[in-house]
């Protein structure tokens, strides 16, 4: 359940991660989100990476406001592709996340597809080995045709039971 809910959600915001690796090209910007008093976040997209700064505050100095610019210069510390990392500046702390957005787009992707491949792969292993095909129970020497764990019904099959054992 929760693989089929990962890929449900990762193919939803992999139209959105592609998105904005295409704007990040068009269009370098940078965006500030004040989540409290305390915290502020800014988005810096800029030739196909995203960074992330996120400013602690010691005291009430920040407003809350969005704000919205164009990016004309890389932000980006050392102007790296991949970093993270968390300086004390006095009393601030900032934390950094740069990653390109290919990668993202890329797990997304991986995220949404695997459970499709795996769904039919534990299937044909789980028969292979005899076991039953819904709780995985052990059905080797099970004649009686019901899983006793969960109750499916599962047919004899040559390839998936080996030794001696007749149907």
């Amino acid at each position: 359940m929760i693989a089929k809910t990962t890929a449900i959600v990762a193919l939803v915001l992999l139209p959105l991660s592609i998105a904005l690796w295409h704007k990040s090209h068009i269009n370098p910007q940078q965006r500030r989100y004040d989540f409290t008093l305390y915290k502020s976040l800014r988005v810096y997209l800029k030739d196909g990476t995203c960074g992330l700064r996120l400013l602690n505050l010691p005291t009430k100095t920040s407003s809350r406001s969005e704000f919205h610019a164009s990016l004309g210069y890389d932000a980006t510390p050392g102007k790296r592709r991949f970093l993270l990392s968390s300086i004390q500046r006095g009393p601030y702390r900032i934390t950094w996340l740069v990653f390109p957005l290919w990668l993202s787009t890329g797990v997304l992707s991986l995220m949404g597809v695997v459970p499709i491949f795996l769904g039919p792969g534990k299937q044909w292993w789980r028969q292979w080995h005899g076991l039953c095909l819904e709780c995985g129970y052990n059905l080797k020497f099970n004649r009686s045709g019901r899983c006793p764990e969960c109750g499916t019904r599962f047919h004899w099959s040559r390839a998936a039971f080996t030794g001696d054992r007749a149907p």
